[in-house]
C-alpha cells in the first residue's frame, strides 16, 4: 500500500463504531432502538424521541446524489493529483433525508447529477483507516439499480 498523503479521519466514541465497520467494508450507521430513526453523525441520543438506546446499524449503501460539488482549485492539501473530483452528499435509501458526504469516484465529473444513483464502496488507505466512498451504481437486469 502506497504512502497515503491525504488528511486521514481521527475516530471518537460516537464515530468509532461507522470506522470500525468501514475497515470490514460494512457501512454502518447510527439507529434508534426505540423508534427506528436512523442518526448520521452519530449523536449519543436520537434527535426524533431523545432515547439514549442509538447503535451502529448496517445499512444497503446505495442512495442518490442529492447534492455535489465539482472540486477545480488547489487547496485541499493531498487532493491536488485528483483535480477535478467530486465531493457528494448521498441521500440513503433507508430514510428520507439521512445523508453522508463522500468523494464520488469512477465518474468523470462532468457526468455527476442530483439523483445519480449510487452505492458505496470502500478504499483501504492504511491497515488502520478505509474510506467509504461512493461510485455510480451499476444496473442491474430489469433497470433496477
Amino acid at each position: 500500500m502506497a504512502e497515503y498523503k491525504k488528511p486521514l479521519p481521527v475516530s471518537d466514541e460516537l464515530t468509532q463504531a461507522y470506522w470500525d465497520g468501514a475497515r470490514r467494508h460494512e457501512l454502518l450507521i447510527s439507529r434508534c432502538a426505540d423508534c427506528q430513526h436512523y442518526i448520521h453523525p452519530p449523536m449519543s441520543t436520537c434527535p426524533k424521541c431523545q432515547s439514549e438506546r442509538v447503535g451502529p446499524q448496517a445499512v444497503s449503501g446505495r442512495g442518490v446524489v442529492y447534492s455535489f460539488s465539482r472540486m477545480y482549485n488547489l487547496g485541499n492539501p493531498g487532493f491536488e493529483e485528483d483535480l477535478p473530483y467530486a465531493v457528494i452528499i448521498v441521500e440513503l435509501e433507508e430514510q428520507r433525508g439521512l445523508f453522508t458526504v463522500a468523494n464520488l469516484l469512477d465518474c468523470p465529473t462532468e457526468q455527476v447529477a442530483i439523483g445519480m444513483k449510487v452505492e458505496v464502496s470502500f478504499q483501504d488507505v492504511t491497515p488502520e483507516v478505509t474510506l467509504p466512498q461512493f461510485h455510480p451504481a451499476i444496473q442491474r437486469v430489469g433497470g433496477a439499480a
